[in-house]
């Protein structure tokens, strides 16, 4: 039975693209949204030097370009009935999201297909290859 369901929502147009998906799911399911995003601190730092920006600023540009992501996500659920709540948090991306997984109780994590995260394929297969290791509960990727 799946009542919580962990949507990560990165900064790319891929995140966007289940979320009518995700809220349908929810829907059917009578289960919680919880839109979830980690800003990627390795990313801030190869930013930072390409930049010349300090770290913690690019952090907080990252982490206010992602919300922009959160809160179309929420429009989207909220407008088609669904619960839904917002969460950010920065570090690595597959220890936080198996981690917030493990916190919320998640009955199911949903990850956006291809560019997971902003990153290359590769980099995008090793994500979901990571989080299939750690994760207690089921994967969908869409």
């Amino acid at each position: 039975m799946v009542k919580k369901i962990l949507l990560v929502v990165n900064a790319t147009e891929e995140s966007v693209g289940g979320v009518k998906f995700v809220a349908e799911l929810a829907l059917a399911a009578d289960a919680q949204i919880i839109a979830y995003n980690v800003v990627d601190v390795s990313i801030a730092k190869h930013l930072k030097v390409a930049t010349g920006a300090g770290e913690s600023e690019t952090i907080v540009k990252l982490q206010e370009d992602v919300w922009h992501y959160l809160y179309d996500v929420e429009d989207i659920c909220k407008g088609m009935g669904a619960k839904i709540v917002l969460q950010q948090e920065e570090g690595m991306p597959e220890a936080k999201v198996a981690g917030a997984a493990k916190r919320f109780k998640a009955d199911l994590v949903v990850v956006p297909h291809s560019h997971a995260g902003g990153y290359t394929q590769s980099r995008s297969e090793r994500f979901v290859l990571a989080l299939m290791e750690r994760l207690e509960c089921p994967l969908l990727v869409v």
